[in-house]
């Protein structure tokens, strides 16, 4: 069996997967208290604040639900600037096989450590800390036989 798709991973796509995965996290729920504070911090002491204390209690309350993920998004950008645009990943027995650039490459399944699906993406975890996305406009209807084929393979080269 083999599976080919484009990468076709767009700034939205990491900046989705980022900010799920912060506020899925302990540092969500720090960045909602935090705000909460701020928004009631803000309100009691608006009338007898000076100026400059109002713009900083203004710019905590937004540091997390607007700054923030303007940054992310900003970020998003900056990081596909260093990627490859015309990457192509081959599924098959012997492994992932990666093209860009006229290179390719080929991973085994051995050195692939994990397959996780998300609503809108599958990302294939070639270590620790780098992996593959392929999003849902590329998967189509073949998202859930395809996560199927990644966790069987994955499990079969881990014994």
């Amino acid at each position: 069996m083999e599976y080919k798709y484009l990468c076709d991973v767009r700034p939205k796509d990491l900046f989705l997967m980022a900010m799920t995965r912060t506020y899925k996290s302990m540092v969500g729920v720090v960045n909602i208290i935090f705000t909460v504070a701020m928004i009631l911090l803000t309100a009691r002491f608006w009338k007898t604040a000076p100026d400059f204390l109002l713009i900083l209690m203004i710019i905590g309350c937004i540091l997390f639900p607007v700054l923030q993920p303007i940054g992310i998004y900003l970020r998003s950008i900056k990081q596909l600037e260093d990627m490859p645009r015309d990457m192509e990943l081959v599924f098959n027995d012997s492994g992932v096989r990666v093209n860009t650039g006229g290179k390719s490459e080929l991973i085994r399944w051995k050195r692939i450590t994990n397959a996780i699906k998300r609503k809108d993406m599958i990302v294939v975890m070639s270590d620790d800390s780098h992996g593959y996305m392929i999003t849902n406009r590329e998967l189509g209807s073949e998202k859930e036989e395809f996560y199927e084929y990644l966790c069987s393979k994955i499990r079969s080269n881990k014994q």
